[in-house]
């Protein structure tokens, strides 16, 4: 079973968080290495709440797993 509701455990099996600003209509990533390494790698990505860096509003959060790869050459679904 692999567990992925922590940042930690996210970066640990390669998953990325996106996060997307309804208002602004944009999106971002969460810099995981800078949550763990400030002291939140053990908060749970369900409970954690993100603003928009332009508008402030708060954004809808997105899990996302591994592109996968063929040799060399990045391959999307």
């Amino acid at each position: 079973m692999i567990r992925m509701s922590t940042f930690q455990e996210l970066q640990h099996n390669d998953h990325s968080l996106g996060l997307y600003c309804i208002t602004c209509d944009r999106w971002g990533m969460a810099d995981l290495q800078l949550l763990i390494d400030t002291g939140r790698g053990n908060y749970t990505v369900t409970g954690a709440r993100f603003r928009c860096t332009d508008c402030g509003s708060l954004v809808q959060k997105q899990l996302r797993p591994p592109a996968p790869t063929l040799g060399n050459t990045a391959r999307y679904i």
